[in-house]
């Protein structure tokens, strides 16, 4: 289930990074270190799609799908020449620090683009092309008036799949055309995310267990008004509260209370709406599934004081 922060708004856009790819074939994919590109004011991604809907039988059967490149249109600050010779497949003098344009004859390489948006709670979404080639940008120019107007560079990098398939958990290896990362969605940073292209990857998840439980297993001794928790090594889908229930375990009567899951999704309190019965021993039952889709049963055993 998603986190009310992924549904914020994108307020603002920064860290224009840009690696060259230096392998892409059936064999793998290989690309450069990102490097900053220019300051950056406006990102729009526009794919390629068409829907097309097929008939038969005198009515709608069906609708096909297909697409293609994306366009990136980045408006950003003056991008220095050597960065736009090395993207642009121009030829750059250190010497004379000079680039020289020519024309058709130079060949863009492939490259990667990543970029980052901020949103109005101040969480980043993060987004990852890792492969296309950038177009020559438009130059544009105009005389100081009575007030200053800046002209922003505009250059359009053109985002394509790669070769290489990538394991990104579906039953078949696929090609990827770009990586999507959100600050507000469960278990994911943005930490290290310029500091290589980030390529799918899948980490199996840990098998899903119980960490701790207050009470313990066992435990003798327990406050008749102490709150009972449940915490757990991987984040829970939202309604595992459903699957939690405290009985009194000489008759399997279930106990009244509240159950709530923490921000974190791991931590289960369960707080009984009347002190528990002195002396008696309880049974707090579990049967939880992950957000990996893994489930767990079982139980604490405890006896209050």
């Amino acid at each position: 289930m998603p986190n009310s922060g992924e549904y914020k708004s994108v307020v603002g856009l920064d860290e224009v990074h840009v690696a060259l790819v230096t392998q892409d074939d059936s064999s793998g994919y290989v690309a450069d270190t990102p490097e900053d590109f220019a300051p950056a004011m406006e990102a729009t991604a526009e794919p390629t799609t068409s829907q097309d809907t097929q008939y038969a039988d005198n009515q709608p059967f069906d609708v096909l799908t297909a697409e293609g490149e994306t366009k990136v249109t980045l408006t950003t600050t003056n991008i220095p020449i050597q960065v736009l010779a090395k993207y642009l497949g121009k030829a750059f003098d250190t010497v004379s620090g000079r680039m020289f344009d020519t024309g058709a004859d130079a060949t863009p390489p492939d490259a990667a683009l990543s970029f980052r948006s901020l949103k109005s709670n101040g969480s980043y979404r993060y987004f990852q092309y890792l492969k296309g080639k950038f177009s020559v940008p438009k130059d544009e120019a105009a005389t100081v008036a009575e007030k200053k107007e800046p002209k922003p560079s505009q250059i359009v990098f053109t985002a394509v799949n790669t070769v290489y398939k990538f394991d990104v958990g579906l039953a078949e290896n696929k090609s990827v055309k770009r990586t999507i990362g959100d600050e507000d969605t469960t278990n994911f940073s943005g930490a290290t995310w310029f500091s290589a292209v980030q390529t799918p990857s899948i980490v199996a998840p840990s098998a899903l267990a119980l960490s701790s439980s207050t009470p313990v297993d066992a435990a003798t001794g327990v406050s008749v008004s102490a709150n009972q928790t449940l915490t757990f090594n991987n984040a829970l889908k939202a309604d595992a509260v459903n699957g939690i229930t405290l009985l009194k375990a000489s008759d399997g009567t279930v106990v009244a209370g509240s159950i709530t899951l923490d921000t974190t999704l791991k931590i289960i309190t369960i707080d009984p709406t009347a002190s528990l019965t002195a002396a008696t021993a309880y049974i707090l039952v579990y049967a939880v599934e992950d957000i990996h889709g893994q489930t767990l049963n079982g139980a604490v055993n405890f006896t209050t004081a």
